[in-house]
């Protein structure tokens, strides 16, 4: 029979692995990004969707078992943070769960910055499409002022859409 320190450092490890897939698919779309490849990032992102609704199922389970760790050793409700129930295990335990939440701090903090470039890159292509619409969708610049009592005269006008029938 499992104990609940073991509980936890499984449902730690499967966190951890769903945090590491993010991770790579975070490589790979900062990739399809600088390539500019949308039927990727869609994919892409839809594999990033399953992940996460997957990683939000395992968080009441931790929630839980963090609560029921934390009464079975005396300590407040609110105390259940990984470090303070880490002082609280055994040797053996406490190596495996201090090992588990080195591993999910350069995770967190690579995927944080992963994250962050991205977002400039997906911000950089927006910009780039503004332009490009502007561009394309920009009336031309015709005379300002025409002689005294004329109107002046028009140009041609850009249409992004073809309207003729």
């Amino acid at each position: 029979m499992l104990t609940m320190w073991d509980e936890l450092i499984i449902l730690l490890n499967q966190t951890l692995e769903i945090y590491q897939a993010l991770l790579k698919l975070s490589r790979q779309k900062r990739d399809i990004l600088a390539a500019a490849k949308p039927q990727e990032l869609d994919l892409l992102t839809k594999q990033e969707e399953v992940l996460i609704i997957e990683a939000g199922k395992l968080e009441p389970l931790r929630m839980t078992l963090t609560s029921e760790l934390a009464a079975m050793l005396g300590l407040a409700p609110g105390e259940t943070a990984l470090s303070v129930l880490t002082e609280r295990a055994d040797n053996e335990t406490a190596e495996k769960l201090k090992l588990i939440g080195e591993k999910f701090a350069k995770v967190t903090g690579e995927l944080a910055e992963l994250n962050e470039l991205n977002t400039k890159l997906i911000q950089q292509s927006l910009d780039f499409i503004n332009f490009s619409i502007n561009l394309l969708s920009q009336n031309t610049a015709g005379t300002t002022y025409a002689p005294k009592g004329q109107a002046a005269p028009t140009g041609p006008t850009r249409s992004i859409l073809d309207t003729r029938a």
